[in-house]
């Protein structure tokens, strides 16, 4: 039987290379010995070596399935399926970003025209999505309302790839590390700087320790080091520039705790890489999302595997980073439980939950 030929769309990939694309990627590597796969988007990050199509190469071939993984590439199918009439593509859909979550919490924002496109967008789906993979138990949920019966639901949360595992390595660094992508309207990294700040205020003896890692590229990378700079940080705040593969793994490994400031989250990969290396979290309650439904499970159970924030709070932020940061066993256990804790998560069933949406469509 010939293999099915599949499309995975990354457009999003070309704006910033972070979780969605790493999970893009390593999909098309573990199902293209199942399927024949044309991967669109911009790798050249990840592996310098990957072949991938062009729009123009993409939009005149015959695809028995198209797996969208941004709402940017909803774009693109449009005008795929102007260009194949009579085509019999199959839609896959996976909500890495989180649109249907974003929609329903824009309130004031609802009118903006960013969220009126995408709200255009997702509702342009409807008409011909064949299934919606939600990452989350909430994304799971809005879906079942949003969508009608016709359209199947999937839920399959994050796991953390392979290569992220606990090293036998000197740690020589046991602070917080931050990664992600450099966007303060999401990842408000400005406030974990303050955050960073009014620790060394009420702890002087801090002022010229490294205390905080920011590993991750991005539209308000100067931005924030302007603000370090102002802010007399320079000693306490190093930035790692974009990491992948190993060296990602080693960063985690060589650090003492996650730390995270964003105002949103579906479904940190980070969180989850970050705890398969044995790190303990530091998030706020506003993304500190729940990741199971059965049985319920939160990111964080505060006091477990980390600690939880109140978001907006500097003095909640400063008062528990620096309790992680200082206190060596309290880390460690969390680190312990936060390793176990990621064992519910496994890459190899998302390899094979992906698989069989594949085969039934």
């Amino acid at each position: 039987m010939p293999h099915k030929k599949v499309l995975m769309l990354e457009s999003g990939s070309f704006k910033n290379i972070g979780g969605a694309a790493k999970d893009t990627y390593k999909l098309y590597k573990r199902l293209s010995k199942w399927y024949e796969i044309d991967l669109f988007g911009d790798f050249s990050k990840i592996d310098k070596n990957i072949e991938t199509v062009s729009k123009m190469e993409f939009l005149h071939r015959k695809y028995d399935i198209i797996m969208l993984n941004s709402i940017r590439d909803v774009l693109f199918v449009n005008r795929y399926r102007h260009i194949h009439r009579k085509g019999n593509a199959r839609f896959v859909y996976v909500d890495r970003g989180g649109v249907l979550t974003n929609l329903s919490s824009a309130g004031a924002r609802k009118l903006l025209p960013k969220t009126i496109l995408r709200s255009s967008l997702i509702s342009s789906m409807k008409k011909w999505l064949d299934y919606y993979v939600a990452i989350s138990p909430l994304q799971e949920k809005l879906a079942k309302k949003y969508f009608d019966e016709n359209i199947k639901i999937k839920c399959i949360p994050i796991a953390p790839h392979d290569e992220f595992k606990v090293m036998k390595i000197g740690k020589n660094y046991t602070g917080a590390l931050c990664v992600g992508r450099l966007d303060e309207r999401q990842k408000r990294l400005s406030f974990m700087i303050r955050g960073i700040a009014r620790v060394i205020e009420q702890h002087e003896e801090l002022e010229g320790e490294e205390l905080l890692r920011i590993v991750g590229e991005g539209r308000d990378l100067e931005r924030y080091k302007v603000l370090v700079d102002g802010l007399g940080l320079g000693a306490n705040i190093r930035f790692l520039g974009f990491l992948t593969g190993n060296k990602l793994v080693e960063a985690y490994n060589n650090a003492g705790f996650l730390v995270s400031s964003s105002v949103w989250e579906s479904f940190g990969r980070n969180f989850i890489e970050a705890m398969a290396c044995g790190l303990p979290l530091l998030i706020n309650d506003r993304i500190n999302v729940e990741i199971s439904s059965k049985p319920k499970r939160s990111m964080v159970k505060g006091g477990y595997n980390g600690l939880v924030y109140r978001c907006d709070d500097i003095s909640d932020f400063a008062e528990k980073f620096f309790r992680l940061y200082s206190n060596d066993k309290e880390r460690s256990r969390f680190g312990s439980n936060a390793l176990s804790y990621s064992k519910n998560f496994s890459f190899g069933k998302v390899i094979g939950s992906y698989k069989k949406i594949f085969d039934s469509l």
